[in-house]
């Protein structure tokens, strides 16, 4: 839909054709801009027949040396729906906003390091316009509201990674804090860990995960997307799990934090079975069951919660996909309460309204929900929360199941989290307004 300061198009195909859904869903998102050239496209596909190869051919060919990232995902939302096979694309033009875009290859050899490379090539590739981006700063000071410049800065980040595999470890909480560290902690940082079929992981099925950067195709990749923008935009997260039981505190770890040994000095089974109110044995049985539906949960220090997804076998405890600490208090959460899981949209939207002090129209909403929250939580009431945030947008609801969320309440610090939905608007009114 056309907007005097931005324009977006959205298109999704289930067509069974790599190349051809590539291409219907591509055309139906560069309908909207009449002909512009987009400043950024963001595509994402699942379902185990796509071919990677065919689908950045289509890419190459319709969007014709712009930016497009994005990659393989668990299932990928378009409009009030949810699709486990299917192609979406978000293609964004404005005058308004600027993006560099970086990507490296095999992050795992060094992911802080490498996030700081990548953040440092993408801030680097932004173009300023000396007149318009000048004017609109100056707009902004002359306003004279200070406050909304610290509590809205001009600059934003999207990041994909790859997320969890057996034999490699997501390392997202590195790839933050490495963002972090090189453009400041309180840059919103919004995105997710690309992946597969989440029911690979858990069967023990070989999977492939894929990033595309501009005709790049990855396996191990990293994209960070830079964006100096006039417009204003809003970002939360939020999960509806509420703590079930006793605290608890980690009390040991194994290989760098990525295996749960013990959990107030008990070995972790103990200590989760008696949490559940279940026998040992039961517990062992029905393990991932258990520890999906009671995930643990610790504080960020700003009063919420982040959850890390089931943990899995291992021989020294349990292991998870993004590392704990020792000493960090604990909680089992419970996410199947009914009644709070249906405050999470009203958490986010409030949560976007308070931080934007007035209640807008988003030009483009992108959504990044879990992988295992879909899984998980009641089918219904997981389709109507997406379905109640695609009510709000002007054009369709667009975003992906991720194997994590990265994310941040608004104006604050970003963390990795699981079993959220994590959202993130962007408006065609100027921030100097």
């Amino acid at each position: 839909m056309a907007n005097k300061h931005i324009n977006v198009g959205v298109g999704f195909s289930k067509e069974k054709d790599s190349y051809k859904a590539v291409q219907s869903a591509v055309k139906q998102a560069l309908k909207p801009l009449k002909g512009k050239t987009p400043n950024l496209s963001l595509i994402f596909y699942a379902g185990k027949d796509y071919d990677a190869k065919e689908i950045n051919k289509g890419l190459k060919e319709l969007l014709k040396g712009t930016e497009f990232v994005g990659g393989s995902t668990d299932a990928v939302i378009f409009k009030e729906g949810l699709y486990p096979e299917g192609i979406v694309v978000a293609s964004l033009q404005s005058d308004y906003i600027h993006f560099g875009v970086s990507s490296i290859e095999n992050v795992t050899k060094n992911p802080k390091e490498l996030a700081k490379k990548a953040i440092t090539e993408a801030v680097k590739k932004i173009k300023l316009d000396s007149y318009v981006d000048s004017y609109m700063a100056f707009s902004r000071v002359k306003k004279g509201d200070i406050t909304e410049l610290i509590r809205i800065p001009s600059f934003f980040v999207y990041t994909f990674t790859r997320g969890y595999k057996p034999d490699k470890m997501g390392n997202e909480d590195l790839i933050i804090d490495g963002i972090g560290e090189q453009i400041g902690k309180y840059i919103p940082i919004f995105g997710g860990s690309l992946g597969s079929d989440m029911d690979n992981v858990f069967n023990n099925t070989p999977y492939e995960i894929v990033s595309f950067h501009s005709g790049k195709i990855m396996k191990d990749g990293l994209i960070t997307v830079f964006a100096h923008t006039d417009l204003k935009y809003a970002c939360s997260i939020a999960h509806g799990g509420v703590t079930h039981g006793k605290m608890g505190y980690i009390s040991k770890i194994e290989e760098h934090g990525f295996v749960v040994s013990k959990i107030n000095d008990q070995p972790v089974i103990d200590w989760y079975a008696k949490q559940v109110g279940v026998s040992k044995k039961l517990f062992l049985s029905k393990l991932l069951y258990y520890t999906q539906k009671f995930p643990l949960g610790f504080p960020d220090g700003y009063g919420n919660i982040i959850m890390r997804a089931g943990g899995v076998p291992h021989p020294k405890g349990l292991a998870y996909i993004a590392p704990f600490r020792e000493n960090t208090p604990v909680w089992m959460m419970n996410i199947d309460d009914k009644k709070n899981l249906k405050k999470t949209n009203e958490e986010i939207t409030s949560d976007i309204s308070n931080h934007i002090h007035k209640k807008i129209i988003p030009e483009f909403s992108f959504l990044v929900s879990c992988s295992s929250r879909r899984r998980i939580i009641d089918h219904k009431i997981y389709l109507k929360e997406i379905n109640n945030f695609s009510k709000r947008c002007k054009i369709p609801l667009f975003g992906f199941c991720s194997f994590g969320e990265i994310g941040c309440k608004s104006a604050e610090a970003c963390h990795f989290h699981h079993l959220s939905n994590d959202l993130f608007d962007l408006y065609g009114e100027l921030l100097s307004k």
